[in-house]
């Protein structure tokens, strides 16, 4: 992939500077020879870690037009101990596809803060969804929407695989359609993780099991990820339009999704009662005391103090998101 001027120049910058943040005893390298002018490794120290010749790198970090390849890449990100993200960085500076391999986030990596956000978004269906669509996390109003999903098992938490659950074709009156646009997705956000093990066995299951999965991922079509409207056969509500939004969550590989009406501004209070009920039986059921979907107590009712739309916006009205946080490039 070519790459701008820019790029190079921010390339160089980058090598210098974690260059410079290795401190030469950290690599082994206990003996140094001559006034040592870096606080970090020298240029032909690097070189020779990472395999490659002094002059070749001392181009690079003058950002002459050359080409880096993947393997050049890999030797200098273990050289300057480099993170995950780091790396991923150093890869796209350079014109190059960020290493796969990395197993998707676990419910384990959300912070808390974004679990109280989750769970302050009821009755409106949310849930956190990792790279792998793999369903983290969820509150109240996603049961309601989807009353089978904790019944299901823990490996079949995921919005892929849902997709293909007879009783999600049921409440999907344009389920072909979604299907695809699903695999779609997938395809596209995933591209680069489909060799990792986690990946590759979801994807042999559902081709294994859902012939309709097989002639779907076989068409390798792509679906940018982007707002957008789904309709369901509820068994309680009935025909119902839900729009969705997806916010990325900074510092962790996931992503919260929310279901808002689109038409039908009763739709919040229907859910607001489904969700009460939910609440109510499951309380009655254990005596009073019971852990919430995402980890807390369930609270006696929906709070009605929480604002979650700026005064003076419409939630139903089209292309408002009431948070100020990024929005998702691609995920489920």
């Amino acid at each position: 992939m070519a790459i701008t001027e820019q790029q190079r120049k921010e390339l160089a910058a980058f090598l210098r500077n974690r260059r410079e943040r290795v401190a030469p005893e950290a690599v082994g390298i206990k003996n140094s020879y001559g006034r040592r002018r870096t606080p970090g490794l020298r240029r032909e120290e690097l070189a020779q870690l990472a395999g490659v010749s002094v002059t070749w790198y001392t181009w690079l970090e003058q950002a002459r037009r050359i080409r880096v390849s993947s393997q050049v890449l890999n030797g200098l990100a273990r050289a300057l101990r480099l993170d995950a993200t780091e790396t991923g960085h150093l890869f796209r500076l350079a014109g190059e596809l960020p290493p796969a391999g990395r197993a998707p986030c676990s419910r384990e990596h959300i912070p808390e803060q974004y679990l109280t956000f989750l769970e302050f978004q009821d009755p409106l269906p949310a849930f956190i969804v990792n790279h792998r669509f793999d369903v983290l996390a969820w509150n109240q109003g996603f049961c309601a929407l989807f009353p089978y999903f904790e019944s299901l098992g823990h490996s079949r938490r995921n919005t892929l695989m849902m997709m293909f659950d007879e009783r999600a074709r049921e409440m999907y009156p344009n389920w072909e359609q979604d299907a695809l646009e699903a695999a779609a997705l997938f395809r596209a956000q995933a591209a680069d993780q489909l060799a990792h093990p986690a990946y590759a066995k979801m994807i042999e299951d559902l081709r294994v099991e859902h012939p309709e999965f097989q002639e779907l991922w076989e068409r390798l079509d792509l679906a940018p990820s982007v707002p957008s409207v789904r309709c369901f056969d509820h068994p309680t509500l009935g025909r119902i339009e839900l729009g969705y939004v997806k916010l990325r969550l900074a510092g962790v590989d996931a992503t919260l999704v929310v279901y808002q009406p689109v038409l039908d501004s009763r739709l919040v209070a229907r859910f607001r009662d489904l969700v009460e009920e939910r609440i109510k039986v499951r309380l009655r059921s254990v005596g009073g005391s019971v852990g919430s979907s995402i980890g807390r107590p369930y609270r006696q009712s929906v709070p009605e103090d929480i604002p979650r739309i700026p005064d003076g916006l419409d939630p139903l009205e089209s292309g408002v998101i009431p948070f100020e946080v990024q929005r998702v490039p691609g995920n489920a």
